[in-house]
Formats: C-alpha cells, sequence, structure tokens
C-alpha cells in the first residue's frame, strides 16, 4: 500500500524538555493525523503511566502537548509506510541529516529515540558513527551531544516490541526522574565508544 496522503508535522518548538523520535508514521497514524495511533501500540498509555505529561493523555493530545508538557514528537523519516523497511537507504541517510539539523535548531534537553535501531541509523548517517560503534549500546543517555540535547534510546511502543514493554516504562520512569533535575545525568560510555560527537549544521 502507497500513502498518497499528508504526513505527521513535525511538533518541535525551542524550549522542549523531551522531543520522541519514531522510525517514520505508520499509515494507520497519518491517517489519523496522530502520533502512535494505532491501538496496540503502547506510547500513549505508557506516557500516561510515566507522569512525563502529568495527566493521563491520548493520541488527539499530541499537538498539545509542546506547549502544555514540554514534549514533543517526530520522526528519523517523514513519509508513511506499512513497514519501515519499505524505506529507502537514501530516504533514512536524508531523514538522518535533516533531524541533525531540526535538532540543533531547536535544542530540546533530551531526544528520545524509540528503538535502538533509530539511534544507530541516525548515528551512523548523522553524527558519522561506525556501527560497530553502536550495536552494544544500552538504554538510556548516550554519550553523544546534538549541541546540548542529550540523546535517550528506549525500547519501541510498537506492538511487534510487547516483550519490552515492561521495560520500556522503565525507563520511561527514569527519564521522567532524569528531567525532574537540572540536567539529564551523563552516560558512561560503553568500552570503545567515543565519548563526545558533535556535528554542528553546515
Amino acid at each position: 500500500m502507497t500513502w498518497a496522503g499528508p504526513t505527521l508535522p513535525h511538533l518541535l518548538r525551542p524550549g522542549l524538555r523531551v522531543v520522541f523520535i519514531g522510525y517514520n508514521p505508520a499509515i494507520y497514524s497519518a491517517e489519523a493525523g496522530h502520533y502512535y495511533a494505532r491501538p496496540g501500540n503502547r506510547f500513549w498509555p505508557q506516557l500516561s503511566q510515566s507522569g512525563l505529561a502529568g495527566r493521563d493523555v491520548r493520541p488527539e493530545d499530541d499537538a498539545l502537548l509542546p506547549a502544555e508538557a514540554g514534549i514533543g514528537f517526530t520522526d528519523l523519516c517523514c513519509r508513511p509506510t506499512v513497514r519501515a523497511e519499505h524505506l529507502t537507504t537514501a530516504e533514512i541517510a536524508d531523514g538522518a541529516v535533516r533531524l541533525h539539523a531540526e535538532l540543533l535548531e531547536h535544542q530540546p534537553t533530551i531526544a528520545c529515540f524509540s528503538g535502538r535501531g533509530i539511534y544507530q541509523l541516525f548515528g551512523r548517517h548523522a553524527l558519522g558513527l561506525r556501527a560497530k560503534d553502536l550495536v552494544r549500546r544500552e538504554y538510556g543517555a548516550q554519550p553523544e551531544r546534538i549541541g546540548k540535547t542529550v540523546p535517550w534510546v528506549i525500547p519501541s511502543s510498537s506492538g511487534l516490541a510487547s516483550k519490552w514493554h515492561r521495560e520500556r516504562l522503565e525507563w520511561l520512569h527514569r527519564l521522567s526522574a532524569a528531567l525532574s533535575g537540572a540536567t539529564a545525568p551523563p552516560a558512561t560510555p560503553p568500552r570503545g565508544a567515543p565519548r563526545q560527537v558533535t556535528r554542528q549544521a553546515p
């Protein structure tokens, strides 16, 4: 199935506490006009449980949360597809560079990538990291910095990743705790990983 309609808007602005970053919009979400709209996705129930938004939230609240709770939303790639593997390598590379520029411009406190695979692609295409330096990364804060933004990685909220949902909620609670402090805690780099990689916009 090819989607010919609009994609989801990038819900980014200066002053955000956290921006959640997915792979690309599902066609179901693009049709609904809201992030993580598929009923089997655990994103909204777990965001409600984490306390990050300060109240129970639903997909229809996504456009309200940047101003209301300092929570933004975007994706690595813009084009909606049935499955993420339908994206081309060029789309992924272009999306990573675009996302990097947007994060440098808006400087959220934390850029939270929903899945290791998304951060691996971003790290390779936007930060120039080697694949072997990314494959053994733990969840949580990463050693790189995007300007002053701290990248985090948490498990995916997709229904296909259901075995990680309990661990994902635990990481959302840790994310909430990090944001309640003055700054997010620095990560301990995994063995062999660079301590700091910051690429400035061209």
